[in-house]
């Protein structure tokens, strides 16, 4: 039970930093440090990729302020195994049938690590052919076995059961480590989640690739001893690398970056006295150093304070597959972080991880280590972030919005909800909070018995959130504050700065309870004894805090409070909180609502409910067990499918909820098919339409917003053009389809240019045919039948003789031209006899042009005139016969002055003659 007062917003205003460009900022900074680092490289040639073992890759990143370079590494050891996450997934105990599949998780998840994922493998090959489930998003062509386990431990579809991965429906973007930042900036609006495992080469390193016998001379230390002889000053140290995901994570509030805790506690060193080597030098050194292999472990990026951490579980499980003894590993690293934070946040499985591999398409393996527990928590996550999604998609009545859990939100929750073998005992810095408990987090999310409750809100500075809770009794009560905390300030790079206990919390907020008598204090540790029990006290450090009331009494009210210490960084800092252990038991009132029946309506109605509760109580209206929005008063006007209900509650925290009435939107479908544009052509065939699903209904076609006579049927022949709806009336709910605009194709007259069907080609010359244009039509010229080869324009240059036409083709329509016929100039029998004359008078002309011919066996003489295209200007006139002579006048008075081509025709003969019009 719970009500709320306080001095907060309801939504989180994210400021930016100093810049409102600090995302180019910051991408620019790491651009000119890889420039000065490959600077570096080639004057002090040190080598770029050094390969320790088929299981161990070093390469070189930065370097640090003090000038040494500093090379990163993967995360793991030989082996892996999975976790409880099955819960969600179809057929297992929430009945969810979570896979990560949603579209709104599309682009949303991603891994960097050391090299590119074989996307061809079959378990990260799409379920198309050519798909694929991972997209390398930058330019790496190193093939990496890790990142391939990583990948398919996150999304590897499950071909192999034993291989599935956590979000096995999702899709995974990839980038290699080089220049993470900057990629990480970019790409850190869109994204929910990441996966980290890698980071700095720190500590003892052993190197099986060094020359001799003896297995102590294989041991090499990295730390650096301008800052410290004895322990590697990046274990817990806050780099300016760490205060840039800070950054980077508080400008982007949904978006979770997981980092693996490193695994060096399985990496302690030679006997103490023993030679080893410094770094990858030839350089021998026997003075004791740290041997990694207690607290204070976890190295420089891991350390920040919005990432969440994810160290690897020993866990011993029953016949039932549930944990009855949690530890970490021999390997992970532990925390605290220098100045006392909480590190690891959480655990994950990481041992005898069954994934594929880079080898071939079919290839897999067992790896251990923390990689594999940070690639097991951050599918695991991804399904939470979806199961959120839906849950808020369900009480917005259906359609999916996206809505995810802030980072801070999504942090606390599994941190909240996490597995310990002795929950009141609190975290410590060997397992964080414990271990994920994915089906725990997804039941606080479901909240189907109410014990449950989630805030997002947002506390102004100066301000206090109060809220007032009832405990259920006989169960913890636990109440956890999460939030995602601005970027504190590096830890200077100097041997005094090495294990300093400067918080780098920023804006300080407390949680505290109050029933009146007492006030419980959150868990906090003491970095100085690390492996001292948590207490309650004031946690100064954290950016989570947690209250665990172990056993409250039933019906206890308290009062939840959260401030802050001293001066706020920027006006207001979003906050979480999520609480377990409420009272859920309904209470001797009772409430209903009306109607009390179950209604349908059409689409776009809606019906008032109304409460018959008293005064005095404080209201909530639910949707399908959900509280709505602002719903907070005695009547809601619903308007969506589902089960709708009314809650009061009374003073003293105790509710009622009434009985749920059921509405149900009766909303038939119109759709035609087909359901895009369609032509009419010009063979005379109707076209036609059909509505689809109808069963049960009536039906009227409308064109131009029409209703058409005498048309009932589901389909339609369409004889003209239009726009062509169908109205389907069902039950008394109607539906109008989408439009399909019918037009009249054109291509059934097609007209050439020129007009005439016999055209002149000249020696030399051409001629040009034209087609009539459309954006829409598509062209296909022909000679005597035959397709011209890159002839499909809408205009053709013809230097043959031939019979052309053209096809034109309009959407599902075809037309064709009527031919021209391109006639050669030249005899298409015999030249001229000798004895022949053509002769044709004055040249210039003006107007009328005298024409003479003289042969004994002439016939049928004929004269026409041609323009210089070949386009016939004057029609053919037949020659009079007077004693042999064949003569004949033209007019040309309408024609153009220029120059032109008389034409004679004798049988099989021509003749042309050339003239000026003046």
């Amino acid at each position: 039970m719970l009500c709320l007062s306080g001095k907060v917003t309801c939504s989180a205003q994210i400021k930016t930093g100093s810049t409102q460009n600090w995302q180019i900022d910051l991408s620019q900074q790491y651009d000119r440090q890889r420039k000065q680092t490959l600077q570096l490289i080639q004057k002090h040639k040190w080598p770029v990729r050094k390969n320790y073992s088929s299981s161990k890759q070093l390469v070189l990143q930065d370097v640090d302020p003090l000038g040494s370079p500093i090379y990163y590494t993967l995360h793991n050891t030989e082996a892996a195994r999975g976790t409880r996450t099955q819960a969600l997934y179809k057929g297992g105990s929430l009945k969810l049938e979570l896979s990560g599949s949603s579209t709104s998780l599309t682009g949303k998840i991603g891994l960097w690590d050391g090299g590119r994922a074989l996307a061809t493998h079959q378990e990260l090959a799409g379920s198309t052919a050519g798909g694929t489930v991972v997209q390398q998003m930058d330019k790496a062509d190193n093939l990496s076995d890790h990142t391939t386990h990583l990948a398919g431990t996150v999304v590897a579809r499950g071909i192999n059961p034993l291989a599935r991965g956590m979000a096995y429906g999702a899709r995974l973007s990839i980038w290699d480590y080089t220049d993470d930042l900057s990629e990480i900036t970019a790409a850190a609006p869109d994204l929910l989640l990441s996966n980290h495992a890698y980071g700095p080469v720190v500590g003892w390193v052993y190197n099986p690739s060094r020359s001799g016998t003896d297995p102590n001379l294989k041991w090499e230390w990295w730390g650096n001893s301008t800052m410290s002889n004895t322990e590697d000053y990046l274990f817990g140290f806050y780099t300016a690398k760490a205060r840039d995901l800070d950054r980077i994570a508080y400008n982007s509030p949904f978006y979770l970056m997981v980092r693996s805790a490193d695994n060096k506690r399985a990496e302690t060193g030679p006997p103490s006295g023993t030679a080893y080597f410094l770094k990858n030098t030839n350089d021998k050194s026997s003075l004791p150093r740290s041997r990694n292999d207690t607290y204070d472990v976890i190295p420089a990026e891991a350390t920040a304070k919005n990432v969440l951490t994810v160290g690897a579980a020993d866990v011993t499980f029953n016949i039932q597959n549930q944990p009855i003894s949690i530890g970490s590993t021999s390997f992970s690293g532990w925390g605290p972080t220098d100045d006392g934070r909480i590190k690891p946040d959480l655990l994950g499985i990481g041992t005898d991880i069954f994934s594929t591999l880079a080898s071939n398409p079919s290839a897999y393996g067992i790896y251990t280590g923390t990689s594999m527990a940070s690639a097991n928590v951050t599918g695991s996550l991804a399904l939470l972030q979806e199961l959120y999604a839906q849950q808020k998609a369900r009480a917005a009545g259906g359609a999916s919005n996206g809505q995810f859990m802030r980072s801070a939100t999504l942090r606390g929750l599994v941190l909240h909800t996490a597995d310990r073998n002795t929950p009141a005992a609190g975290p410590d810095y060997r397992q964080g909070w414990g271990l994920l408990n994915t089906e725990a987090a997804a039941r606080v999310i479901l909240n189907t018995d109410q014990a449950h409750y989630m805030l997002e809100k947002t506390l102004e500075s100066g301000g206090t959130f109060t809220q007032r809770i009832v405990a259920q009794g006989a169960e913890p009560l636990i109440v956890t504050l999460c939030w995602t905390d601005p970027e504190g300030i590096a830890t200077t790079f100097a041997p005094a700065s090495v294990n300093s206990l400067t918080p780098k919390l920023v804006n300080d907020l407390d949680v505290r309870l109050n029933d009146g008598r007492t006030t419980t204090l959150p868990f906090v540790l003491d970095p100085e004894n690390p492996s001292r029990p948590a207490a309650s006290g004031d946690n100064i450090r954290d950016n989570i805090e947690q209250i665990y009331i172990p056993n409250p009494s039933p019906g206890q009210a308290y009062s939840l409070s959260v401030s802050h210490k001293g001066n706020m960084t920027y006006a207001g800092q979003p906050f979480s909180i999520i609480i377990s252990g409420l009272r859920r038991s309904p209470c001797s009132f009772a409430v209903t609502i009306s109607p009390r029946v179950d209604t349908t309506l059409c689409a776009g109605e809606s019906v008032l409910l109304r409460s018959d509760a008293r005064s005095g109580f404080t209201y909530q209206w639910l949707l399908n067990n959900i509280a709505i929005d602002n719903a907070v008063s005695t009547t809601y006007r619903a308007s969506q499918t589902g089960s709708y209900a009314f809650r009061v509650t009374d003073a003293s925290g105790c509710f009622a909820t009434s009985p749920p009435v059921n509405i149900q939107m009766k909303s038939p479908k119109a759709i035609l098919n087909p359901a895009t544009d369609q032509w009419l052509c010009s063979n005379g065939q109707p076209l036609q339409l059909t509505a689809m699903d109808i069963a049960d209904s009536q039906i009227e076609w409308l064109r131009n917003g029409t209703i058409l006579p005498n048309a009932q049927s589901a389909t339609l022949n369409i004889t003209e053009p239009g726009r062509y709806q169908v109205r389907i009336s069902q039950q008394g709910c109607k539906a109008l389809s989408d439009t399909v605009v019918v037009r009249q194709s054109t291509v059934n007259a097609i007209a050439l240019k020129p007009d005439e069907p016999d055209l002149i080609l000249l020696k030399g010359a051409s001629v040009i045919l034209y087609a009539p244009t459309e954006t829409d039509y598509r062209y296909q010229w022909y000679r005597d039948n035959t397709m011209l080869t890159n002839a499909d324009d809408d205009r053709l240059s013809v230097s043959e003789q031939g019979v052309y036409k053209v096809r034109i083709t309009q959407q599902t329509c075809v037309g064709w031209s009527a031919e021209r016929t391109v006639h050669l100039p030249v005899l298409t029998s015999v030249s001229p006899r000798s004895d022949s004359s053509f002769m044709a008078y004055p040249n210039p002309v003006e107007q009328i042009l005298d024409v003479q011919y003289a042969y004994p066996n002439a016939s049928d003489v004929q004269v026409s005139v041609f323009d210089m295209q070949g386009r016939i200007r004057q029609s053919p006139i037949r020659l009079k016969a007077i004693n042999q002579l064949f003569q004949g006048t033209l007019n040309l008075s309408t024609l153009s002055a220029g120059i032109y081509y008389l034409r004679l025709s004798d049988g099989d003969r021509t003749r042309l003659w050339r003239f000026l019009k003046k």
